[in-house]
């Protein structure tokens, strides 16, 4: 990748392709080891999206990420379905988890889709799992 392909982004969104970019998906070694030395601010940045922490699969249509965004919005109505099933706090607890894992999700695969050209169905690909 160039700065001249990610001139377009934001300096948030540049400093957040350059070091996925330098250091590799969040499942590799060296993501782990540069992202454990990286400030509390700056690890926030890297990994973790509010926008899509609050608003979920529609930032992800935003962004221009429609097929993550189905396959999110799929997930989240096979999750409501069956937490209307359980107790109050089971549903929310389940939600607020998913919230966070979308959240968690979203730069890196922002990342694949404008700067690797995946645009893939999968919102988890390269993650720690």
């Amino acid at each position: 990748m160039d700065s001249t392909s990610t001139s377009q982004f934001s300096p948030k969104w540049q400093f957040r392709f350059n070091f996925f970019d330098t250091y590799g998906a969040p499942n590799t070694p060296a993501f782990k080891a540069a992202y454990k030395a990286l400030p509390f601010g700056q690890k926030i940045k890297v990994n973790f999206n509010f926008f899509a922490l609050f608003f979920s699969w529609i930032y992800l249509f935003i962004l221009g990420m429609w097929r993550k965004a189905l396959t999110i919005l799929g997930i989240t109505i096979v999750l409501m379905i069956l937490v209307s099933f359980m107790p109050a706090v089971v549903g929310r607890g389940v939600g607020i988890g998913w919230s966070l894992l979308v959240a968690l999700t979203t730069n890196y695969a922002y990342y694949l889709e404008k700067v690797k050209g995946d645009t893939g169905w999968n919102p988890f690909a390269g993650m720690r799992w």
